[in-house]
This record gives C-alpha cells, structure tokens and sequence, in this order.
C-alpha cells in the first residue's frame, strides 16, 4: 500500500468526512485508524498495535508542546486575573486621543498578547470596545481589527502556542524524512518572510486603519455608526456570547503585572534556548546558524512558560488574591486549552501516518516530469486555505498539509520546503480568516459583540485582497527561487488593491456625543 495511490485513502477520506461532518476529532482518528489498517493490509491486531506505538511516539517526542500549550492558556488566564492587560489597555485608552489612534492602540494591544491567537482575539475585543464605543468604531470593524491581527502576529513570533505547534510538525516532518539541511526552529523562523499573507495581511490592517478604508458592509457598518451611533446590527437577535468572559479580574491590576510575566517568558526562552544550542553544538564553532540549528526550542518554551506562570503566581500571591480565585483561573486555562491539545495531538499522529504510507513519495512520483516544481508554493496555498476554510482549523490543516508538502519536496527538491511550508501556513490564516467555522472567528465576535456573520462578511474583502496578493508572490518566488522577489511582489498588489479599494475616508477624528450610542 505504501507510495501507491492507495495512500491517498487515509488523509483523503480525512478532508472529506471534516467537510461532510464538521467533526475534525472523529476525522482525524478515523483517517489515522484506517491509515494503519491500510499499512498492514487489514491485520486488525498489527494496526492497533502500529496506532498505540505511534501515540506514545507522539507523546513522548511530543509531549512536551501539548505541555506548553496548557501553560499558555494558564498564562493567559493568570494574566486576566491580575488585571494586568486591562492596566496596560486602559493606558492606551489615555492616549488614543482620536478614532484613527483608538483603532491603532487596539492593533498594538496584539503583540503584547501574541502568545496565544484564540486568547488576544477574545481578550482585546473585550477590553478596548470601550475605547472604541468612545469614537463610534462599529463592532464590525472593531472585529476586523482583533481577528486580523491575532494568528498573523502569533506566526511572526516564535514564542507562542500556535509556533510551537509549527515547530513541533516541522520537527517531526524533517526527522521523518531524514532533511539535515535545517533544525526545526531554524526552518520555522525561515518560513517567516516566506508567509506573505500575515504580512500582508498586518500592513492592510494599519492602512485600512489610518486611511479609513471601509468596502461593501464594513463602509455600511462604519456610516451607520458614525451618523446614528448604531455599533452593531441588531436585527439578526442577541449576539452569541454577549457576555463578556465571566473569569474574575483584579481591580487594582498594574501595567507590572503583565509585563513582569511576558518578559519571563521570553527571557527564558530565550535564554535556555542560547544553552540547549551551545550544548548540543557537536562542531566546535558556536554560531547564531548553529544555535538555531541544535536548540530545543520546545523544550526552551516549556522552561520559559513554567517560570513565567510561577511569576504571575508570584505576584496574585503577593496582592493576598484567593485561592477560590486561582484555582478557577487555572483551571478554566486548562479547560480552554484542551481542544487545541486533542487536535496537536491527533495532527502529529496523522503526519506520523502520512509518513509510513509514503504518501508524499507518491505524490511527489505524480508532479514529476508532468508539473513544474515552481507551481507547488501557489498550489499549497489554495489547498490550505480551501481546507483551512472548510475545517475552520489552523492546527488541523498544518499538520495534514506541512507533512504531505515536506514529503513531496523531500522526494523532488528539498530547496522548496521553507516556500512550501510558508504557503501552507499562510493559506491556513486566510482560510481562518474567513471561515464560519474558525474559533478565532467565533472569539473575535464574541469579544467584539458582533455576529459572526456579519464579522466574516466585513472582513472578508481585506482576507480576499491579502490573499490574492499573496497568491502573486508565490507564483514569483516559485519561478524566481527569491523570497525576496515574491514579498515585494506581495506588498506591491496589496498596495495596489488597497489603492483600489480606497473609499471615503474616515474622518470622525472627534468625541461623538457619546449619549447617542446604541447599547
């Protein structure tokens, strides 16, 4: 079965029955049970003992990032808790002076929570929709601002849940296939200006922001806003999840107690990695290459998400916060934490099944000689967005997609993996982007109290001018072999398109009468 188009019945069957059923955690195990039925030609016994074998492969290689993972959303909580990203928006509240500087201040609130996408998407439309609701910023677009600047930033920083996530496929995807050329962080932080829709995607955002650039609905959304005070459209009912999050916040929360815990987190990352790299280093000449090449990244963010939780421990503990309090906080980190976990660990043992049926060998034997190589970051692409899309999973779609690229480029040409690996995970944020289904769509809503609906909708010419500019790029570093060449190509068409699209600007820079707000 193994390099045969048979191969293609297990992660095949896995799209197909995530876009039939909706239900990615009975996808993901049907396709890995039948991917080792199909391995030992339907020995019942045999394959049950290849899927246990692989599990505890996962786990223990793997463990430690569904660990970090946990600590992130435990992180997050903490740092709710202590009222320490609430002290740093209310900050900036002080020095948005203008709806143009209330929008950018909600922007830069996203690298200081880009650990964990789902979390910053929930968590600022929470917290600046009061400074927005000041200058009359519908929710609308208040959504477009959070959603759009979550996962994109998340992917530029390699300290955060959803990189670690990256780094742990392309870890195992370079140990299966026996690619020496790169380490795994090394790879991942290679992939960075190779993924030319968060980038392009994060400057769209800052000029639709300054400019004032609103199409389609978001143009009505905005006008109906600022003319009438309207924030949201209520006819479609109550907005799912209107509450605000029902976790209990220190009231007397500093500016401290946030950055006290962050700094933690990537001074120690920062630091043990530096040392796993020098250790491991077998070749004498300790470099920045050759620390990249031999760290342990995870391992490194395990380290520094531990000591940066005992800091916010630290601190409740110091204020005499409850124990009831930090309990619940831990606790509901966990529980938040789980989904992505389940799906991190199902996605690891899909490319570990991937890999065993060869099914990268087989596809790799169909494009040669019949498709030029070049086409392969562009097709990536549109195939992890078209899945990213209908799944309304980033970690899903990764870790099926990254695996079969690297397999095939393995087989071809292993000077496309970065430009294969960047497509891919550029076509999962903009199939995020603009799904229904994603959960950072549903948080972005909530947090902005809007519907989904109407969110997606607004949204959704920026993800398709990002995208179609992106597409460009990859057809240029395909045929020029220059990421270079296909990120200015990127940045001109989104340029351009933005120039296109450009409407009235916004030019309410005063305080609306703020009595005539809909409620």
């Amino acid at each position: 079965m193994e390099g045969s188009i048979f191969s293609l019945i297990p992660p095949v069957l896995t799209i197909a029955m995530i876009l039939i059923t909706k239900r990615l955690f009975l996808s993901l195990g049907v396709g890995i049970v039948l991917g080792a039925l199909l391995y030992h030609q339907w020995n019942v016994i045999e394959s049950a003992v290849t899927t246990f074998d692989l599990m505890v492969a996962v786990i223990l290689g793997d463990g430690k990032v569904l660990l970090f993972v946990v600590l992130i959303g435990i992180l997050s909580s903490l740092l709710y808790l202590s009222g320490g990203i609430y002290a740093f928006s209310e900050w900036g509240a002080k020095k948005a002076k203008t709806r143009t500087q209330s929008q950018m201040a909600t922007m830069l609130l996203g690298f200081f929570t880009w650990f964990d996408d789902a979390f910053s998407c929930l968590f600022r439309g929470t917290v600046m929709r009061s400074l927005t609701d000041k200058y009359r910023v519908s929710h609308s677009k208040l959504s477009y601002l959070v959603h759009s600047t979550s996962a994109p930033i998340a992917l530029l920083i390699p300290i955060s849940a959803l990189a670690a996530f990256i780094t742990s496929i392309i870890d195992g995807v370079l140990t299966s296939n026996e690619i020496t050329e790169y380490g795994a962080l090394e790879a991942f932080i290679l992939t960075i200006p190779t993924n030319y829709y968060t980038i392009t995607t994060i400057i769209l955002v800052f000029i639709v922001a300054y400019f004032g650039i609103n199409v389609g609905q978001m143009r009505r959304d905005e006008k109906r806003a600022q003319e009438d005070g309207v924030l949201a459209d209520n006819s479609r009912g109550k907005v799912p999840g209107e509450e605000d999050n029902k976790l209990p916040t220190r009231s007397d929360g500093k500016m401290s107690d946030l950055i006290a815990p962050v700094l933690t987190l990537v001074a120690v990352t920062v630091a043990f990695s530096i040392w796993f790299g020098v250790t491991a280093n077998e070749e004498g000449t300790v470099t920045a290459m050759t620390v990249l090449q031999n760290t342990d990244i995870i391992l490194a963010l395990v380290y520094g998400g531990l000591f940066a939780n005992l800091v916010a421990i630290s601190r409740l503990l110091m204020k005499k916060t409850s124990g009831s309090q930090l309990t619940t906080s831990i606790f509901s980190g966990v529980k938040t934490t789980l989904p992505s976990v389940i799906i991190l660990f199902l996605a690891l043992v899909t490319a570990q099944v991937i890999s065993i049926l060869g099914v990268g060998e087989y596809l790799a034997s169909l494009i040669e000689g019949n498709m030029a190589i070049a086409w392969l970051p562009v097709i990536f692409f549109v195939v992890s967005a078209f899945m990213s899309y209908s799944m309304g999973s980033t970690l899903g779609t990764a870790g099926l997609m990254i695996p079969i690229g690297a397999e095939i480029v393995a087989t071809i040409d292993v000077t496309f993996l970065i430009p294969v690996i960047g497509a891919s995970l550029a076509g999962t944020v903009f199939g995020e982007h603009s799904s229904p289904l994603s959960d950072t769509t549903i948080l972005a809503s909530i947090g902005s109290s809007v519907h989904p609906i109407d969110h997606m909708m607004t949204q959704l010419p920026y993800a398709i001018l990002s995208s179609a500019a992106a597409i460009i790029g990859f057809i240029v570093l395909g045929f020029t072999e220059s990421t270079i060449a296909g990120l200015i190509a990127s940045l001109v068409a989104m340029g351009v398109g933005a120039f296109i699209m450009k409407g009235r600007p916004d030019k309410t820079e005063s305080q609306p009468d703020v009595g005539k707000i809909a409620k």
